[in-house]
């Protein structure tokens, strides 16, 4: 055993952690509209691999960009497509989630500024 060598394990690379910030708009530009909420929608910013998103659980709305502007507009931009969507369909036409879901937007809202 005098003359053997010891080969060391090679390290494991630890995997990069995510990091993750606080995404609270009390206000979201839309298209054409502003969007002004009873309280802050709590989400989670968080970044990976060079890119940023935004998601908000209780919604299923999930924004993602190159940078912190870009995924705060893409963002709004999907929570505007979804709101309208919402409640563009008639109730009937809902699943409960989907009835569920909608009134949870709605109670979120305090107005809806259209843009002229």
């Amino acid at each position: 055993m005098e003359n053997s060598v010891v080969k060391k394990k090679p390290k494991a690379r630890k995997p990069k952690r995510s990091k993750a910030y606080l995404f609270s708009p009390k206000v979201i530009n839309g298209k054409d509209r502003q969007y002004v909420f009873n309280f802050p929608l709590l989400s989670v910013m968080t970044k990976e691999n060079g890119q940023y998103m935004i998601e908000n659980d209780m919604l299923a709305i999930i924004g993602v960009g190159r940078t912190r502007a870009e995924v705060a507009q893409d963002f709004a931009d999907v929570f505007d497509d979804i709101y309208q969507w919402y409640n563009e369909l008639p109730e009937d036409q809902l699943t409960p989630k989907m009835l569920r879901t909608k009134t949870i937007l709605n109670n979120t809202i305090k107005s809806v500024i259209v843009a002229p």
